[in-house]
């Protein structure tokens, strides 16, 4: 019986270990954990219809691939969803991003084109941690869904994984915390346009095997790390739109000779380009902008035969353009807003241009490219069309234009665009035959706008340039008369020469055309088509006698309207303004509509008015309204709560409840100086030459007094240079007030709006801010118990006549002790500066402070409120926060920056202070920093 046994339990082993190598419990066990992930996931497209028990063969499931043990080892789902493919959208360079599309194919198997995405299918939910029990899993994709949540952690104990490509979806992860230690295999990283935050970590150095690195459009911080210059096999990395800072040693790139793609745009990276550039032998596309890049373009990159596109517009990029560079060899090559100066190298001998590729990214690129010049420029490239762009603008340029590229070794023709506007260029734009007859060109687009360019127009340009498309020479001084053969080329659709020195009649035939010839001496009379073209473009001609607009279209003509042109000073609207015969009733209906409409306002205003003088009480729609009185002097309440004016600081005046009452002028509006959440202030002058200022609380309470005085006397012994001094208080049960030291110089609310007149440089801006973070950092850090304002904006920040800044009102929301679970569970604060987590969970952190005081400061640098009436046309309810994030996402920080500031620069600092409102502002409450690292970066870019 015992051998029998013994025989039983070795046949079930061998049987069980038969089953093991079919490979049947791991199928089952696999079924199951697919099915868990399922129902975590949200599936509205119904787009998991095969995962199901019923259907046994779980690798015929759709996304799911299986190895030849019949394991699990790809995922692929992608969705179809645009609101978060940033990289399909977001920016000019959009299609070079590394999101997989073309770009990673080699070794990765992912070939993706944001074309096919456009079906509206995606998965919703959050990724379970079941993930980490596929231990075969080599691919993990599911971009472009709506997963939100944070990555699982069992993702970083697979092994065997070669692919995470989740790019376009809303994860959230702190990247500081993630370990790469397992992921010795891991070829493609992918985790582009999330909701990252954090440093890229050491262990990522240990992905020996990457091959592309995507972590664009988050919110990374901290330095690029210098290992990832070492990876040998790195074929793309975009770092892009993230908050990087920090320069590039001129070693950073040790190994990188399979490298072809680099974008580090749109971050806040300054020092010089590094001059290893030049080893990466195979690099195609360099995309640098939007940063701080200082220095001069490195010789090295004349290394770079296979380089195509080349931008590295929007920083600080000076000296003279080497003729070395491989310019004339490049389909993109972008310095424009610069500081470089000198003269534009020729183009005479192009190098032979291979540009057959059509479906590579470079030839994407071309449909993105916006923005550009000073006058806006939309170039209509197709992205199947070849085409080169060389974009010198807003730099120091002088002499005159190089000889434009004959483009004579190229495979076929393409489109060709030379912007050169916002320069000193003097002549050479009507060079004799550049472009011989258009041979290899198929359209021409030329900006040479905004330089001091002289030329006269000849006779035969329209021979000559029969291939132009776009010509914008405005403001220049060109001279003589427009020729007819140039408005009549059949190729072109827009010719700018207003504000030149333009002479002559305007020929016919440029009707179907955007044009303007403003601000010229021409002369004579034009006929044009009232359906298509403006008289407005026409004024500024002193000359020009008459504007006449005929209808030219199948409808029965109406009247022709003459409009006077009748001298330089004159416009088109005024002059239709002045003859009644000039005026049509449309015309008319919107002058008088307006007109009657305010008439009725006016009159209503005053029988309202009329009747609350008449009448002590009125009653307006069956409603009550009280009569308007000035507010009563404060009520003595009964002795037993009677308090007097408590004093912390000698001010050489002796404070009582009288005193201070009459010099507010018993609290009358004429003495108001502000008001807030907790009350008004009031400028009271006790005696002469002391003056105070007095905060009359909003409450009505007798028996919270007690412990009103016990919280308020805390407060009177904090003292801070930035904190304004709170010099003594009065309580009772009808009135409280608290009495400040007076500052002069207003609210910072107030010099924000007026800041227009002062015309500060950045000097005084950073004073402000690092006197408001030395203030916070005090309550937060300093204080026992701490303090969190709860209200930090503009109007609770004073200033004094050295615009020193002194942060208010601390204290009066609530003092906290040093235990989080004892915060307030009511919102206090201002809408448009209260930290999202704040207003959503009523729980108060010292990271909602660092919120509204990143608001605070993006209105310091901008001229925008926090909520400014200009969004109002923008979509999703924009706030400062969330255009000044489009703005640098979009390659434009200057434009966030008030009048003048970019200008007076230095512009590598204002770029610092707008990252630092922008990191303080992140949704993420862990990326936000404290307020003692907030000062101590303000004192990094001390100014000199």
């Amino acid at each position: 019986m015992v051998g029998v046994s013994a025989m039983g339990v070795l046949v079930l082993i061998l049987l069980s270990l038969c089953c093991l190598i079919s490979g049947k419990p791991a199928e089952f066990s696999e079924i199951s954990q697919l099915l868990e992930l399922k129902n975590a996931i949200v599936d509205h497209h119904n787009m998991l219809s095969t995962w199901k028990s019923s259907n046994p063969n779980h690798c015929s499931w759709f996304g799911i691939t299986c190895n030849s043990h019949g394991r699990v080892s790809e995922l692929r789902i992608p969705g179809g969803n645009f609101v978060h493919s940033g990289s399909c959208l977001s920016s000019k360079y959009s299609d070079l991003a590394l999101h997989g599309s073309g770009i990673v194919r080699d070794g990765s198997g992912i070939v993706r084109d944001c074309s096919s995405l456009k079906k509206g299918r995606f998965l919703g939910g959050k990724l379970s941690n079941v993930i980490g029990k596929f231990s075969e899993l080599r691919v993990l994709s599911f971009p472009f869904n709506e997963f939100r949540g944070e990555l699982p952690n069992g993702v970083w104990g697979l092994k065997k994984l070669e692919v995470i490509d989740i790019e376009g979806n809303s994860i959230t992860a702190n990247l500081s915390t993630i370990n790469f230690n397992n992921l010795k295999n891991l070829q493609v990283f992918n985790l582009g346009f999330n909701k990252l935050f954090g440093e890229i970590p050491k262990s990522l150095s240990e992905c020996e095997a990457l091959s592309f690195l995507n972590l664009a459009g988050n919110q990374i911080e901290g330095y690029v790390p210098d290992f990832l210059g070492n990876f040998v096999k790195l074929k793309g990395i975009n770092l892009s739109s993230n908050q990087f800072m920090g320069s590039l040693p001129d070693e950073f790139w040790n190994n990188c000779h399979v490298l072809e793609h680099v974008d580090f745009s749109g971050n806040f990276l300054t020092g010089k380009i590094p001059k290893s550039f030049g080893n990466c032998s195979n690099l195609r596309t360099m995309l640098l902008f939007s940063n701080g890049f200082s220095g001069v373009l490195p010789f090295e990159l004349t290394n770079l035969q296979m380089l195509e596109v080349l931008d590295v517009s929007r920083n600080r990029i000076s000296g003279i353009l080497d003729e070395k560079l491989p310019v004339r060899c490049m389909q993109v090559f972008d310095i424009s807003r610069n500081l470089m100066f000198g003269s534009i190298p020729d183009f005479i001998n192009p190098c032979h241009l291979n540009i057959s590729r059509h479906s590579d990214p470079v030839a994407k690129y071309l449909s993105h490219l916006t923005h550009k010049t000073r006058v806006e420029t939309h170039l209509p490239f197709s992205r199947f069309t070849p085409a080169m762009i060389h974009d010198f603008s807003d730099n120091n340029f002088t002499g005159p234009i190089p000889l434009l590229p004959m483009i004579s070794r190229t495979e076929k023709k393409i489109d060709y665009a030379f912007l050169a506007g916002g320069n000193k260029l003097s002549s050479g734009l009507f060079r004799e035959n550049p472009f011989k007859n258009c041979h290899n060109l198929n359209r021409l687009f030329i900006n040479v706008s905004n330089n001091i360019i002289s030329d006269r127009i000849p006779s035969n340009v329209g021979v000559n340039w029969e291939c132009l498309k776009f010509l914008d020479a405005s403001k220049n001084q060109i001279a003589g008369e427009i020729p007819k053969s140039l408005v009549n080329l059949r190729n072109l659709t827009a010719l700018l020469l207003n504000n030149n020195k333009l002479s002559g009649e305007i020929p016919s035939g440029f009707l179907k055309i955007k044009f303007n010839f403003s601000f010229n001496n021409l002369s004579g009379s034009i006929t044009m088509d009232r359906n298509s073209i403006n008289c407005k473009n026409f004024i500024g001609n002193p000359l020009l006698h008459r504007c006449q607009l005929i209808s030219l279209s199948s409808v029965p003509p109406q009247e022709p309207l003459a409009l006077g042109l009748e001298s330089l000073n004159s416009t088109v609207s005024s002059n239709s303004n002045q003859g009644k015969k000039g005026t049509n009733y449309f015309e008319l209906i919107l002058i008088i509509v307006p007109s009657v409409i305010i008439i009725i306002l006016v009159a209503l205003v005053l029988i309202y008015l009329y009747q609350k003088k008449k009448k002590p009480t009125s009653e307006v729609a069956g409603i009550s309204l009280p009569p308007l009185r000035s507010p009563p002097p404060p009520p003595r309440s009964p002795r037993h709560c009677q308090q007097p004016v408590v004093v912390f600081k000698e001010i050489g005046v002796q404070l009582t409840l009288d005193k201070v009452v009459e010099a507010t002028g018993n609290f009358t509006s004429r003495n108001c100086i502000g008001s807030g959440g907790f009350g008004s202030t009031y400028r009271a002058e006790i005696s002469p030459g002391t003056i105070v200022a007095v905060k009359r609380l909003t409450v009505e309470m007798c028996q919270g007094v007690p412990q009103f005085n016990a919280e308020i006397r805390s407060l009177g012994r904090i003292r801070h240079p930035n904190l304004v001094t709170l010099i003594g208080y009065y309580a009772s049960p009808s009135e409280m007030f608290l009495i400040y030291n007076y500052l002069p110089g207003g609210n910072l609310e107030k010099f924000i709006r007026e800041r227009p007149a002062h015309a500060l440089g950045w000097n005084v801006i950073h004073k402000i801010a690092l006197g408001i973070a030395n203030a916070l950092s005090f309550l937060h850090d300093q204080c026992k118990p701490r303090i969190l304002h709860r209200d930090v904006k503009p109007s609770n920040i004073l200033l004094d006549e050295e615009f020193n800044a002194y942060l208010s009102d601390f204290g009066l929301a609530r003092l906290l002790d040093d235990f989080e679970t004892h915060v307030t569970t009511g919102v206090a604060g201002t809408f448009g500066y209260v930290a999202p987590e704040y207003a959503l969970t009523c729980r108060a952190s010292e990271k909602a402070d660092v919120y509204s005081y990143g608001v605070m400061l993006l209105e310091l640098i901008s001229d925008k409120r926090a909520l400014d009436s200009s969004f109002s046309s923008q979509e999703n309810g924009y706030t400062i926060v969330s255009w000044a994030w489009m703005l640098r996402r979009e390659g434009r920080p200057e434009e966030v920056f008030t009048t003048g500031l970019w200008e007076a620069g230095p512009e590598d600092v204002l770029l610092e202070l707008l990252h630092l409102g922008l990191v303080c502002t992140g949704d993420s409450v862990t990326g936000r920093p404290t307020m003692r690292q907030v000062v101590r970066k303000l004192k990094q870019i001390q100014p000199v």
